[in-house]
């Protein structure tokens, strides 16, 4: 009996085996899922191509770039070894370094792009080579006097080289030079396709730019600049960033090969190629990078400010707030407006101080005082927008009494970005300044004068008065100024 229902059993197990399963137009949940995931990922993978996203694809087979800076692969560069035209066996060793040594590229690539990038790069050589005739006899020049050094990056679709001169005893500028060209053809590529290959659309490298200069130089100035406690606050970094994005908006559009991929897959922007670098500390590359939470090029403190009061951050009617923090002639008055300033400070700058623009001048051209003692905080809309102050006088045109601009080495040498306190003199006669608010191609000048009515601020219809932002005398407390900006100022104000 047992036997006969084990038998039964297996039989009905088999049966229930191979019975074929219906054609239903439907598959299994987990095969279904499978399939559907892969289209998503097949749609993504397409979108991915179109785009040339940042998930740039490195070629296994590269060289090592013998010569190149510390990192540098590519199959299609080599070192030109220019040395061997050195007659010097010391000046040889040294040219061979891998740090301070002199290194040129040659591109190995059959194009006639690379032709002319050669070519380019042979006059290079052939400039480095005069150069050693001229240093190799200095008597007390164990170095070369200059360096040279390149670096590459390549993947499936891209080679970038950088190659950079530094002529250390003509006192020149460093100098760069960026050539991208596209694989395997190797054509050149602007500085748009080159970024779009690594996911990023032309119209947001300005974007770039700019925060990276403004990143560049706030770090700069909290480590060098931290500690200045009088008139050479005007040589900080931070007064000196204005003026730099403003030649980069005079030049951007009309310069090639600004940008090059580092050893490392980070694009580098070559300011180098603007003239700012010959007059001013600048800082010569910077690494681009993208942010996706800071596209909005309005002022997270406008933002914050604009809703405050009641108004859309986004109207295009207003470009700037300013607010009137009263007039400094001497320490206790120099006091009260940096009270007042402070509470704007820690609401929306976390306690961090304003750049400064000071009207100022000088009787023998050294020391230089404060000239006008009214103080403003101006903040405008957008967060890279340069903030400028440029010294009027009134003169005599002919019979006509007018306001003109009149040369200050102080003033004209500094422009400063984003919130910025300004000091100057502000009349219903005859003001002393005149403030320049720059983003890329809008430009906004105004004087602030006086009422004669009321006392209050007269100011364009695109500046607010934004005097109604916070109750002051709720937040203001008897000692809570910033130290760092009262002995700044303090020792510009005359003492009797």
């Amino acid at each position: 009996m047992i036997i006969i229902l084990v038998l039964a059993l297996v039989l009905a197990t088999s049966c229930k085996k191979d019975k074929p399963i219906e054609d239903t137009g439907f598959k299994d949940k987990k095969e279904s899922a499978a399939d559907d995931s892969k289209d998503v990922e097949d749609e993504e993978d397409e979108k991915t191509d179109n785009k040339k996203s940042a998930k740039a694809k490195p070629k296994k087979d590269l060289n090592y770039v013998k010569g190149g800076d510390v990192g540098s692969v590519s199959s299609y560069v080599e070192d030109r070894e220019i040395w061997k035209g050195f007659s010097d066996d010391r000046h040889i060793a040294i040219a061979k370094r891998i740090n301070m040594g002199v290194h040129l590229p040659r591109i190995l690539l059959d194009s006639a792009d690379a032709d002319e990038a050669n070519a380019e790069i042979d006059k290079m050589a052939e400039d480095l080579m005069g150069m050693y005739e001229k240093y190799k006899d200095e008597p007390e020049n164990f170095e070369i006097g200059f360096y040279a050094s390149f670096s590459t990056y390549q993947d499936e679709d891209l080679l970038s080289i950088k190659v950079s001169i530094y002529d250390y005893l003509g006192e020149e500028v460093q100098y760069y030079r960026a050539f991208n060209f596209s694989l395997p053809d190797g054509n050149f590529i602007g500085d748009g396709d080159l970024m779009k290959h690594f996911g990023v659309d032309e119209d947001e490298i300005l974007t770039m730019v700019e925060d990276a200069l403004m990143e560049e130089c706030e770090l700069t100035n909290g480590t060098y600049y931290g500690n200045v406690e009088d008139y050479a606050f005007i040589y900080n970094s931070s007064n000196h960033v204005g003026r730099i994005l403003n030649d980069l908006w005079d030049n951007f559009d009309s310069l090639d090969r600004q940008i090059y991929i580092d050893q490392a897959g980070r694009p580098q922007f070559i300011l180098t190629q603007y003239q700012i670098v010959n007059t001013i500390p600048c800082p010569l590359t910077l690494e681009l990078k993208a942010n996706t939470f800071a596209k909005d090029p309005i002022s997270t403190v406008y933002l914050r400010m604009a809703r405050r009061l009641g108004i859309d951050p986004y109207d295009d009617r207003y470009k700037a707030f300013i607010i009137y923090l009263g007039a400094a002639y001497n320490e206790p008055s120099l006091e009260e407006v940096l009270k007042k300033l402070q509470p704007w400070s820690a609401i929306f700058m976390d306690y961090y101080d304003p750049p400064m623009l000071i009207s100022m001048y000088s009787d023998d051209g050294e020391i230089p005082f404060i000239n006008g003692q009214e103080c403003y905080l101006i903040v405008p809309k957008y967060r890279n927008a340069s903030v400028s102050l440029k010294e009027l006088e009134i003169v005599d045109d002919g019979g006509m009494v007018k306001l003109a601009e009149v040369e200050n080495n102080y003033m004209d040498e500094t422009a400063c970005a984003g919130p910025t306190f300004i000091c100057q003199n502000t009349s219903e006669i005859a003001p002393n300044a005149k403030i320049t608010i720059r983003y890329r191609d809008d430009v906004l000048e105004f004087t602030p004068s006086i009422s004669q009515k009321d006392g209050s601020p007269v100011l364009p219809d695109e500046v607010i008065n934004a005097e109604g932002l916070l109750d002051w005398d709720s937040l203001i407390h008897e000692h809570g100024y910033s130290v760092d900006m009262y002995e700044i100022i303090n020792s510009l104000i005359p003492k009797d």
